[in-house]
């Protein structure tokens, strides 16, 4: 099966939309970092979680957060039994949980 021909019009806006969520992604763990929003905030704006936060490796997460990095943030993951290619959204019951439950979120 091949692929359906896209216009140069289609093309550019699935581009544009791809570089507005890669940034907006990585103001977000920007914002970790520095402290200017923390996960529960995250976890309570649906819209954000849905659109952006979902996609988003639970890895790539835990490593905005300030004073963890990735080897930090992996060791986080084997406790809470997470595997490293996880994304936030195609968490399971009882991931989401204890997650949640680790970061002290309602």
């Amino acid at each position: 099966m091949s692929k359906p021909n896209l216009s140069d019009e289609a093309r550019m806006k699935g581009l544009k939309n791809g570089r507005l969520v890669r940034k907006k992604r990585s103001e977000i763990k920007n914002s970790l970092k520095e402290g200017k929003t923390n996960l529960s905030s995250l976890f309570s704006d649906k819209e954000l979680f849905e659109k952006y936060i979902s996609n988003m490796k639970v890895i790539h997460i835990i490593s905005s957060l300030p004073g963890n990095g990735r080897v930090h943030a992996a060791e986080i993951l084997k406790d809470l039994k997470i595997s490293p290619n996880k994304k936030m959204g195609g968490l399971g019951k009882n991931q989401k949980e204890n997650f949640l439950k680790y970061y002290n979120i309602s």
